[in-house]
């Protein structure tokens, strides 16, 4: 047999693999000294040959099952003189091992291979944040099984690693680009950005038209939320969110920082009000960041905008400012907990005074 090229000498070899369920690799590779012309190309079984002593024994981390079994089945592939073609120069065809069977024949490498399909089905799922274990699970069940995927679940991980990494570097200006394309087609929808000297994203914010006539409508009492971080740039991913006449969440707008000082803050609240016709909320509720409440104070009028703390870090300070002793105490937590979330305003203080009386609890400045 002749071939045109050294790829479809191997690429019928990996042919023949997977008709015959077994795999291959390719081997040694004999060069023209003068020129680096490839002579010689050995493709052989995945099982050829035998695993090293030293790798055998060597102490390694993640130990990998045995997979030589000194296998003789090989292709040789040999340059024709003077010219670009390959002839099968020689071809052993018996193996030392069992082959695959019917049922696994699907799992060689010369088996898997993703389709376009699946590749567009793996980035859908990536947008609606689906990572590729479930993404392979899902397609199992749409083939009607495994013996049908054609692919591992591992190819789905290398091909959404690829993915990221082929955008890496790049997602600042995608993100930028697509904000664009929904602002060009939604005039309601507004965004604004900043990227540092070497074109790192710095800070973005994005409202689109639900948010804000969610705002318009629900915008007295707003939540301001910093404790989302990612994985990937360490940066801050916080919402500004509601609550409706159905008692359910409502995001208004949402915005990334990489710091969270003063200037952030005070850049991120302008865009806020902008986005919100300078219509100023009647009560801003945040966590207890010293740099957000000077950027609120500089903001927003303080005559229409209350600034509150949330509740969830004040009573998460409750066992650093009590001592163990009341927090581990379940009857103090548990109406201390009443106090708090089951009271009418009428009825707050006289409750609290006399929990503290109570637990002697009067001399504590923080409560």
């Amino acid at each position: 047999m002749k071939f045109d090229t050294l790829q479809q000498g191997i690429s019928f070899y990996e042919n023949y693999a997977r008709l015959s369920s077994f795999e291959t690799h390719l081997s040694s590779t004999k060069k023209r000294k003068s020129d680096g012309k490839i002579l010689i190309k050995y493709c052989v079984c995945s099982k050829e040959g035998f695993r090293e002593a030293l790798k055998l024994h060597a102490e390694c981390k993640k130990k990998r099952p045995i997979a030589r079994m000194g296998c003789k089945a090989r292709l040789t592939l040999k340059l024709i003189n003077d010219q670009k073609s390959y002839v099968l120069f020689s071809f052993h065809e018996g193996h030392t091992h069992a082959l695959s069977t019917p049922n696994s024949a699907h799992h060689t490498k010369q088996s898997r291979n993703l389709t376009l399909a699946q590749k567009n089905y793996i980035m859908d799922n990536s947008r609606a944040n689906i990572g590729a274990t479930i993404s392979y699970r899902l397609m199992k069940e749409h083939v009607g099984g495994y013996q049908n995927m054609a692919a591992s679940v591992m190819d789905f991980k290398n091909f959404q690693r690829d993915i990221r990494k082929h955008i890496k570097g790049k997602d600042t200006k995608m993100l930028i680009e697509n904000f664009k394309r929904k602002q060009h087609m939604y005039s309601f929808f507004l965004f604004k950005y900043e990227v540092d000297d070497k074109q790192h994203l710095t800070r973005v914010f994005w409202a689109d038209v639900i948010g804000r006539k969610s705002y318009a409508s629900f915008g007295d009492v707003v939540s301001f939320d910093t404790t989302f971080s990612m994985n990937e740039y360490c940066m801050v991913f916080a919402p500004f969110t509601g609550v409706d006449n159905s008692k359910s969440c409502v995001t208004f707008a949402t915005t990334i920082l990489y710091r969270e000082d003063t200037e952030s803050f005070v850049w991120l609240f302008q865009a806020f009000r902008n986005a919100m016709s300078d219509c100023d909320p009647t009560c801003l509720i945040t966590d207890q960041d010293p740099a957000m409440k000077i950027a609120i104070e500089r903001v927003f009028d303080s005559l229409r905008t209350r600034h509150r703390l949330c509740m969830w870090y004040i009573t998460k300070k409750v066992p650093e400012k009590v001592g163990l002793k009341f927090a581990q105490n379940e009857d103090f937590m548990s109406e201390f907990c009443n106090c708090v979330w089951n009271t009418e305003p009428g009825e707050f203080d006289e409750l609290w005074n006399s929990i503290l009386k109570k637990y002697d609890l009067m001399n504590n400045n923080w409560l």
